[in-house]
């Protein structure tokens, strides 16, 4: 039987469980759960991230289900770019422009049917469509066999980019066809294509340091810095349905016995101290190395040589992102401000904390507490132990760095760089929607709270719609106490006690101005990052819904905090809290609360999902619903509380959540 097969089988059988045990209510609650969760990536073969082993004796290794994308077109799909990059590039810009892979064989029927708005190379070592293409530009990197080999050898080295390579670039340059060319080797290999680098209209580099270097030996000043970054519709924070984090350290790389002394300095004291601290964990330190298969100088030495478990194509690497617990990195290069490794990136956006050694740009890239950095083998041995024994401190730390990433790190903040160079006329810079809160609000004493709440969220611009149901309270008044608070965009509604729920946020909605809208509750805590956060996940996620499923609950009768859900985490699903509901304007209004009193929200989620849309369970911080034991529009005892979720402490719970 096939994998598909069996697969189909068992959703089956699982199915008929569900309608013995619950009827048919039952069987449609799983069927849009399971439905959801489709929204993950697959097992391809494999439990998720659980890793398989397979071969006998030294050719024994282990390996990952390949990674699947969350399925996107490109976000700015009308700028079409010729582009030679290598596979981890490709992967990156490919979900940020319509990209044409130039082939030396046929780049100019390429470049004049494809309407190309520039050309974008990176420095590679081994991309012929510019006149059928219609390309906008080129945009080359210093990939050392780009475009799947096809240009292996062409563009770097001591003998300087192929004929091919030359009367590409001649011929955009007669065109008028802009090119951008992206040395991310730099500075070691900065000799090697600067031959290429002076062929094109403009140059990026990934190290600060060359700028000078550039503008003097092309001499110009078309030159500007480009870092790594991550690519949210591949390194992002979704959890597999198995095997997320359940190894323990990995390393993923190359060892140089003949170059790079001061990396092969770090390996030895990272590698080192995650090895002192292996005999304490179920895996311990795992490597996989890159040239397994290559020349000896790259093989590494013992006792490191006990620790390496095989190679994994870049595929099954961003799978295995998320099986480990900690990701440790190295940098060949430790002095350059900008030069901060891809890796980081990656990783941290997929949910796992990266221990680094030092070098001079993770400091200008991200705080110790969400890139930590160890110094010495005693601080390596201790900061894994830390990450891989407690999860709390793995997931706060990971969450902080994601954060960073979504703020300013993302390859749509570095494609808009270059098109901001490159074709100005065409830039359109990343920019965050408007959000809306929706609050309908029946306790006039909450007011300064809520206003206090709204105001105090970052990084946002708020709009505050307040309907009064059922309760004596004036514009005036709303309007005096949001200013109080920094909100200068207030809408005030009112409503008879006799108004639904669901009705009462269909007018909010209606009213409201934001591209996002985000139902609220005035009694519940929003920490000051929440709407930033969601807004973080909408993105990442590509759902058409965001909201936590994983949350914390503050009994105020009994000063218990507990964590409901807490497996329902960075998971697509079929139901978030109802005062968490974050959506886009135009879903809300194609969906409209049904006409409730009670229960209007999770209708609303309902018809969300059997029309097709998908729903993200974000993650469970900046958040805290609070129960006391009146004023809500469900009821529910302590104990059936604390049944169903997790107790984590006693007293306030904001210093702990808000992060």
């Amino acid at each position: 039987m096939s994998g598909r097969a069996a697969a189909s089988l068992t959703r089956l059988r699982r199915g008929v469980w569900h309608l013995r045990r619950g009827g048919m209510k039952q069987l449609r609650a799983w069927s849009l759960r399971e439905r959801s969760e489709r929204h993950q990536t697959g097992p391809g073969g494999l439990r998720g991230a659980e890793g398989a082993w397979s071969g006998r004796g030294p050719r024994r290794h282990l390996s990952f289900a390949a990674g699947a994308s969350l399925g996107r077109p490109p976000r700015r799909a009308e700028l079409r770019v010729g582009v030679i990059l290598d596979e981890f590039s490709l992967a990156a810009f490919d979900y940020e422009w319509t990209t044409v892979l130039l082939d030396p064989r046929r780049w100019r029927e390429q470049c004049e049917t494809e309407q190309l708005d520039f050309v974008f190379i990176e420095s590679a070592w081994s991309g012929e469509q510019c006149e059928t293409e219609q390309l906008d530009f080129v945009f080359i990197e210093s990939a050392w066999s780009g475009n799947s080999r096809l240009w292996r050898g062409k563009i770097g080295g001591p003998a300087g980019p192929s004929s091919e390579f030359r009367h590409l670039m001649a011929w955009c340059r007669e065109q008028g066809l802009p090119t951008a060319f992206w040395n991310k080797e730099d500075p070691p290999h900065y000799a090697d294509f600067l031959q290429a680098a002076t062929l094109a209209d403009w140059v990026f580099t990934s190290d600060e340091g060359r700028i000078g270097s550039y503008c003097r030996d092309l001499g110009h000043e078309r030159v500007a810095v480009l870092p790594f970054a991550a690519q949210p519709a591949i390194h992002n924070p979704v959890r597999p349905l198995h095997g997320r984090h359940s190894r323990d350290i990995a390393f993923a790389g190359m060892y140089f016995a003949h170059k790079y002394p001061e990396r092969r300095e770090q390996l030895q004291m990272l590698l080192g101290g995650a090895m002192d601290a292996s005999p304490t964990m179920e895996h311990g330190l795992e490597i996989f190395s890159r040239l397994l298969d290559g020349g000896a100088e790259y093989q590494f030495p013992a006792p490191l040589d006990s620790r390496v478990v095989g190679s994994l194509r870049y595929d099954q690497m961003l799978t295995a992102y998320k099986a480990y617990k900690v990701f440790l990195n190295v940098n060949s290069v430790v002095d350059s401000p900008s030069m901060c490794a891809r890796r980081i990136f990656e990783i941290s956006a997929s949910g796992t904390p990266v221990v680094s050694a030092p070098s001079a740009a993770i400091p200008e890239f991200f705080q110790a507490d969400e890139v930590p950095v160890a110094s010495t083998r005693a601080e390596a041995r201790q900061l894994v132990r830390a990450l891989v024994r407690n999860s709390e401190l793995n997931d706060r730390t990971a969450h902080l760095a994601q954060r960073r990433i979504w703020a300013g790190h993302t390859y749509a903040h570095r494609a808009e760089r270059v098109v901001a160079a490159v074709v100005p006329h065409r830039s359109e810079p990343v920019r965050r929607p408007s959000v809306s809160a929706l609050v309908p609000t029946i306790r006039r004493g909450q007011l300064e709270q809520l206003c206090r709440t709204i105001g105090g969220q970052v990084g946002v611009q708020t709009q505050l719609v307040l309907l009064a149901h059922g309760i004596p309270l004036s514009e005036q008044e709303v309007r005096a106490v949001g200013r109080a608070h920094g909100i200068d965009d207030v809408v005030f509604l009112t409503e008879p006690s006799a108004t639904t729920l669901g009705a009462c946020l269909n007018r909010c909605a209606d009213a409201a101005d934001g591209e996002v809208l985000a139902k609220m509750d005035d009694d519940d805590h929003y920490g000051p990052q929440y709407l930033s956060d969601q807004l973080f996940a909408l993105d990442y996620s590509g759902a058409d819904l965001v909201g936590k499923q994983a949350h914390y609950m503050h009994l105020t009768t009994s000063d218990a905090v507990i964590l409901r859900s807490g497996e329902r985490e960075h998971r697509f699903t079929d139901f978030v809290m109802g005062p968490t509901i974050v959506a886009r304007a135009e879903l809300m209004a194609s969906n409209p609360f049904p006409d409730l009193r009670r229960g209007e929200d999770t209708a609303f989620l309902r018809t969300v999902a059997a029309s097709g849309g998908s729903v993200y369970s974000s993650d469970r911080f900046n958040y805290v619903q609070v129960r006391s034991a009146t004023g809500h529009t469900w009821q529910i005892g302590d104990a059936e509380l604390l049944a169903a979720g997790d107790l984590k402490f006693y007293g306030r719970p904001y210093e702990h959540v808000d992060i």
